[in-house]
């Protein structure tokens, strides 16, 4: 069924959704989270974010499924101007929470009338926007949620969506990256840091010793710019995406900065990695942009003009965004999941899962990593592990695939992190090591590969065998200097 819940002001639009009421109820419901800006209504009908081919989807196995469009309809305007909607400041909120919070209650409502009571369990899953949304709940409405998958989440959204500024304006004076040069970085990052992990095969597993020996300088140019290395300009743009983005003003829960992206993404299945989210190439079209422009150049655009300066005409190349600091810190607190106060959540019994993808140049893996430490110092090592795991899936990109740079080979990456999640709820099975697998795209969906998905700091290092088995691998922390 589909439904609206309507507007509370002149002018914004309603929240919609979708509810999905299987037969055969498991007394269990799952909110599915949504992506980018929102404004499309996601109907929790398809599968999951990493799921393996031939895994039922949700209302298959009984769990009544829901999602939202966030309360504001982006269609017609989406694909260039996303962030139009937020000049309305209850479409912004809705967006930002309340939206997420309105559509359980109402699933919740019709659920007791259709089936004659609510559900006994109710978990929330997403990735991205949706991954933020999840650690959103889990922060403002610690009660409502019983578990949670948040899946590359938008954590420090404000500084991600600077950084997306930061290395936009490089480009605007030259430092724009060709295809060729993208290879070229990418060879040079593999060249660096692929054995790092006991094997040479185009994968890398070991991030944090890759992140202490790649040096950017190897990417200059000693002269002339060429094909295959980078002038100035555009070194200020490669040093943009694996720098952290300093904030001129703390933000949110005392951040200042948002962290470096992680090396061994650049080039992805898809056509994800640096070419989709950094460079197209060309310098980034402003004030508004091309629907063809780089994703993060799309984004932060968008942010700039709607939520910062409410200004459409302005241009974020130029704008300094320091003028613009009470706005900044406004947005920063309405939007940021970085609190990291899960005390509430924890004592309702709450379980958190969280997976980064080490391959991702949309956002940073270490947005998650310094959240969960900043867990950990809040709640302390007991009491996080007794409700939150962190895994980071080596080599996997935004969207969650990940291919060997040097011969292509898929790399695993699917995992079925609801049953996880619902077994560590209804059982207190906490989750340790687990295993990320492909399968055949045809029945009965044989397993091809399998690596293992290590709890952080772990990541898989190879110990001989089939690099095909997970079994050839172990989970092991980085030596530290």
């Amino acid at each position: 069924m589909r439904g609206e819940l309507a507007a509370l002001t002149a002018g914004a639009d309603p929240i919609r959704f979708q509810l999905n009421l299987p037969f055969d109820w498991n007394r269990k419901a799952l909110m599915v989270g949504g992506g980018g800006f929102n404004g499309s209504l996601v109907d929790a009908m398809a599968p999951l974010r990493d799921a393996a081919a031939g895994q039922a989807l949700p209302i298959a196995q009984g769990f009544a499924t829901f999602g939202t469009d966030s309360g504001h309809d982006a269609t017609s305007y989406n694909a260039t101007d996303p962030a139009r909607f937020a000049l309305n400041d209850e479409m912004l909120e809705n967006f930002a929470h309340a939206s997420y919070k309105k559509t359980r209650d109402a699933a919740h409502v019709v659920m007791t009338r259709y089936y004659g009571q609510a559900p006994d369990r109710q978990y929330f899953y997403g990735g991205s926007e949706g991954g933020r949304e999840g650690l959103t709940m889990a922060q403002r409405y610690p009660t409502d949620f019983d578990g949670i998958v948040s899946i590359v989440p938008v954590i420090h959204w404000s500084g991600l969506f600077n950084s997306f500024l930061a290395f936009s304006r490089p480009q605007a004076q030259g430092g724009a990256l060709s295809s060729a040069q993208i290879d070229a970085i990418a060879r040079t990052v593999n060249t660096v840091c692929d054995s790092l992990d006991g094997l040479a095969d185009g994968v890398i597993n070991n991030t944090a010793a890759c992140a202490q020996r790649m040096d950017l300088n190897l990417l200059a140019c000693p002269q002339a710019p060429a094909a295959t290395c980078l002038s100035p300009a555009q070194m200020a743009t490669v040093r943009a995406v694996y720098a952290p983005t300093p904030l001129s003003f703390a933000q949110a829960n005392g951040l200042t900065s948002y962290p470096a992206r992680l090396f061994g993404g650049e080039i992805q299945p898809g056509g994800e990695g640096l070419a989709r989210w950094v460079t197209t190439g060309r310098a980034p079209t402003s004030p508004t942009p091309l629907a063809t422009d780089a994703r993060g150049w799309i984004y932060g655009n968008s942010y700039a003009r709607y939520l910062i300066a409410q200004d459409p005409a302005i241009d974020p190349l130029t704008m300094d965004l320091s003028a613009y600091a009470p706005r900044l810190r406004e947005i920063s607190a309405l939007m940021d999941s970085t609190n990291p106060d899960l005390s509430a959540f924890h004592a309702a019994g709450g379980k958190l899962i969280l997976r980064e993808n080490a391959g991702d140049m949309a956002q940073s893996a270490a947005a998650g990593i310094d959240y969960v430490a900043a867990v950990r110092e809040r709640l302390g090592s007991a009491r996080t592990d007794d409700f939150l795991r962190l895994y980071v899936s080596p080599a996997s990109s935004h969207g969650g695939s990940a291919a060997s740079l040097t011969d292509g080979r898929t790399i695993p990456t699917n995992i079925d992190l609801l049953s996880v999640l619902d077994d560590w709820v209804e059982d207190g099975t906490a989750p340790g090591d687990l295993v990320q697998v492909s399968r055949a795209a045809q029945a009965p969906h044989a397993i091809t590969a399998s690596r293992p998905l290590c709890q952080y700091p772990g990541y898989p290092h190879y110990r001989g065998g089939d690099v095909q088995a997970a079994s050839s691998y172990a989970c092991q922390a980085p030596a530290t200097r």
